[in-house]
């Protein structure tokens, strides 16, 4: 997953975009604060100036029963006579005074002001620090946009944990555990889904032990007929019965087959065998003569599960000689490529719809004479092996193309 797909990456984008514009606020109210306190000290600076100037000089005794403080620490005053923003001469006396004498400046310094008069009085005004609009209430905004933040990203956490959990169900572990204490929407999703596997455990088990009994139920009668016909004298007849009982033990494991396809459940086994090797397991099940088929085959050997890629070549094959004119189709393979093809009717669907379970139920495709199980099982077996299987229509033959270099 790419991070700007994150859900995380977007809460992220939004809370760091939210406190940018919460400390830019805080930061244009505390101007305003600081100018309007500014303001009303100027006002009570030119007031209190006024009834203490005296003979022209400022009358300090006056100023400091008013609650103005003088500054005697060196440094200090120095830092703040070097403020160059002066507050203009009271109106009364610029006419009179109107020198550096005159003139007074209030600044703002470690959250006190100070009173500068002239080039060398100042005094700290009696302001009272009111803490809590100007750092009390700003740093708890911010820590409580940090808290949601870290509250948010902590209950949006869990979903990793699912997200590994339905993973595993996917891949076929019914035994996990996604309960959850929260009683958010994360923690309600995590406990239906935990229900759900529990529900689907319970019917995959139900379902297995149905079909363990019908199986053993199914194959009982079968091995005691193909006992029976080792007691019979060598004829035609013994040879038709084991014929017989050897196609529905066929039938039956194709079934098996088909079910564990369905379920998703069909696991393979690759190694290297000789394509001829496999081929001829094809012909010993293939529900018809060998005479049926002609093979033109490249010698090589591929990778695949021999059972399995037998099985789904001789379902081409019956399936290309129960549907082609002359009742016989062609087998040719090269290094890349195994051709199958018979001389018959034009593929009414898809090839890929073949794919589908029950397919061949649906009322569009009942017109379509069948296919059976057979070719389901035959895409189903070659998308396991990761092998492209293409269907065309060339000079009135179908051909059945397997492309062995997995493209």
């Amino acid at each position: 997953m790419k991070w700007y797909n994150s859900l995380i990456t977007k809460i992220t984008l939004i809370f760091t975009l939210a406190l940018i514009g919460v400390v830019a606020v805080l930061y244009i109210i505390h101007i305003q604060i600081k100018e309007i306190e500014t303001e009303n000290i100027q006002r009570f600076a030119k007031v209190i100036l006024q009834n203490s100037y005296q003979n022209n000089k400022i009358d300090i005794k006056a100023l400091q029963e008013a609650g103005f403080t003088l500054v005697k620490d060196s440094s200090l005053k120095q830092i703040i006579l070097e403020n160059k923003r002066f507050t203009p001469p009271i109106r009364h006396m610029r006419n009179q005074y109107n020198n550096q004498k005159s003139r007074f400046k209030v600044i703002e310094h470690n959250r006190d002001f100070f009173l500068s008069i002239g080039r060398n009085l100042v005094f700290r005004t009696p302001h009272e620090k009111d803490i809590f609009p100007k750092i009390i209430f700003p740093i708890s905004a911010v820590l409580f946009i940090i808290f949601l933040y870290i509250a948010t990203i902590r209950s949006i956490l869990p979903l990793y944990d699912l997200r590994q959990k339905v993973k595993e169900f996917a891949d076929g572990n019914y035994n996990i555990d996604c309960k959850s204490n929260k009683k958010d929407e994360i923690g309600i999703l995590s406990n239906e889904f935990d229900k759900s596997v529990k529900k689907i455990k319970k019917l995959r088990d139900s379902r297995q032990l149905f079909l363990r009994n019908i199986m053993h139920e199914l194959k009982t009668p079968i091995t005691k007929g193909k006992l029976s016909c080792e007691m019979i004298e060598e004829s035609n007849y013994q040879n038709i019965l084991k014929n017989v009982f050897r196609r529905q033990e066929t039938l039956l494991n194709e079934f098996a087959r088909i079910e564990k396809l369905s379920a998703n459940e069909l696991n393979i086994n690759t190694q290297e065998y000789s394509l001829q090797d496999i081929v001829d397991f094809s012909f010993d099940i293939l529900n018809h003569e060998k005479e049926n088929v002609t093979c033109k085959l490249t010698p090589m050997t591929i990778q695949a599960d021999f059972e399995l890629f037998a099985t789904a070549l001789k379902n081409l094959l019956d399936n290309g000689i129960n549907y082609s004119d002359d009742k016989h189709v062609t087998m040719e393979s090269n290094t890349k490529q195994i051709i199958i093809s018979n001389s018959g009717k034009e593929l009414e669907f898809p090839l890929q719809n073949y794919a589908e379970p029950y397919f061949l139920d649906s009322k569009k495709a009942k017109s379509s004479r069948g296919l059976g199980f057979g070719l389901f099982i035959t895409l189903n077996i070659f998308r396991l092996h990761n092998v492209n299987i293409q269907y065309k229509r060339q000079k009135n033959k179908n051909l059945f193309i397997i492309n062995l270099n997995k493209n």
